[in-house]
């Protein structure tokens, strides 16, 4: 078991550093005009979508800085700066843990505040379904991240191998912890069993520490659960309009 345990740390740490590494990658636009009118454009297009933003005073040298609310189900760092010194246009920049999601909201800012066409291979969005995700997680979080991650512009194939990953590891350790702890306090035969030929021990969801089991299994499907909602939020929302993605 330490065996596993420390190949779980290594792996976790090598998934957590790989979704760290994104976080500061970013995607950056340039649009014509200060920022002071890039500002109303930009907060009147986060209103449309989610008002439940905020303004950041730490804006990391840019001039302004809006960050998501804990019930948003959009997750961002948005930031707008000037190009130069000497230049009379603006920056925009936005950060988020997914690189899925930071791609989406660039082809947003390109669409709406560029008036640039989308992509020639780019499709509008359908519709995603709660009572699907949240069923799908109830069997496993990875099924549950497949189907949001299909066609949403939420997820990229990187952020899809991760998240599942996280979720098996996860799962693994845990449920699979739990396994082994309630197989192996099974009551055993002592040697008047074996003389008079008693049933073994029995099946491990015989064994009194079997809850255990689906006390390991509840804790992934209940950080995917709000997850879940999340994505499919997130999606719904931005299908609504007549944006079209590259996936």
């Amino acid at each position: 078991m330490k065996k596993i345990f420390n190949r779980f740390v290594h792996l976790m740490l090598l998934i957590t550093g790989l979704s760290f590494q994104n976080i500061y990658a970013g995607e950056t636009i340039e649009v014509l005009g200060s920022p002071d009118d890039l500002n109303i454009r930009l907060t009147a297009l986060l209103n449309k979508l989610n008002p439940d933003y905020y303004a950041d005073d730490k804006t990391n040298g840019f001039v302004y800085k809006y960050r998501h609310r804990w019930n948003n189900p959009y997750d961002f760092n948005i930031y707008i700066g000037k190009v130069s010194k000497n230049s009379p246009d603006s920056i925009l920049r936005v950060e988020s843990p997914r690189q899925g999601q930071e791609k989406m909201w660039k082809q947003i800012f390109e669409q709406e505040l560029l008036q640039k066409p989308p992509h020639v291979s780019a499709v509008p969005l359908s519709k995603k379904y709660h009572v699907v995700t949240q069923t799908l997680n109830l069997v496993t979080p990875i099924a549950s991240v497949g189907y949001n991650s299909w066609n949403s512009p939420l997820y990229s194939g990187r952020d899809t191998v991760i998240s599942m990953a996280i979720y098996f590891l996860t799962d693994l350790i845990l449920v699979g912890g739990a396994y082994l702890y309630a197989e192996q306090n099974l009551p055993r035969k002592n040697i008047w069993g074996n003389l008079l030929n008693e049933k073994g021990p029995g099946n491990v969801w015989d064994s009194p520490n079997a809850i255990g089991i689906f006390g390991a299994m509840a804790v992934s499907r209940g950080i995917r659960a709000f997850d879940a909602w999340e994505d499919t939020s997130a999606h719904n929302k931005t299908a609504q309009f007549s944006w079209s993605f590259k996936f």
